[in-house]
């Protein structure tokens, strides 16, 4: 299935949706939903929400463990045997 996501301003109560080339659907479902104006939204037609941040409890903590490694060796997995 081929979706396309678009914001539109509704002029008139008319939208106006124009398809890329590469859409070859000859019927499709349209669904209007009100785009609601809120701060932290990832999709915004102001551009991408503002980058979180940690807490201030957590300056300046350091990892020190291999987050991609095994916590325990191929070979023990087996130890319950």
């Amino acid at each position: 299935m081929e979706a396309v996501r678009k914001l539109a301003e509704v002029v008139g109560h008319t939208v106006t949706v124009r398809l890329p080339d590469t859409f070859s659907a000859t019927r499709v479902e349209v669904i209007v939903l009100p785009l609601e104006e809120v701060a932290d939204s990832s999709v915004s037609p102001k551009g991408p929400a503002k980058r979180r941040t940690p807490p201030p409890e957590l300056a300046g903590t350091i990892l020190l463990d291999d987050l991609i490694a095994p916590a325990v060796p191929a070979g023990e997995w087996d130890a319950t045997r």
